[in-house]
């Protein structure tokens, strides 16, 4: 499983097609001008992006390699310690009360 914000892909492929789709038809800085992006194809090594010229002139054409990020979303796997403790701490809580109210523990 690969991350791309808050989404998670089942292959590399389809979460460079997500960072892709959020990249197009930007601006960009490079070397003094400004280019539109534009992705020419998304493949599982990384994303071909054409670069255009807004003044005009020849578009080039960069590969970029990309890793996609390991998608790391809480599971349940995840969560159960977390209830546990949670649980944990509300019995406590309750414990101490019942025993406030008893009497055991003074409040003076």
């Amino acid at each position: 499983m690969w991350q791309v914000g808050p989404a998670c892909y089942s292959t590399k492929t389809a979460a460079l097609q997500a960072t892709a789709s959020a990249q197009t038809g930007a601006v960009v800085q490079q070397s003094g001008g400004a280019y539109v992006v534009t992705v020419t194809s998304v493949a599982e090594n990384g994303i071909e992006y054409t670069l255009t010229p807004l003044a005009g002139g020849t578009s080039s054409t960069v590969q970029v390699i990309q890793e996609p990020m390991p998608c790391n979303l809480l599971t349940g796997d995840d969560v159960a310690p977390i209830a546990w403790a949670i649980f944990g701490g509300w019995m406590v809580i309750y414990t101490i009360c019942r025993i406030w109210k008893q009497g055991v523990i003074n409040d003076t």
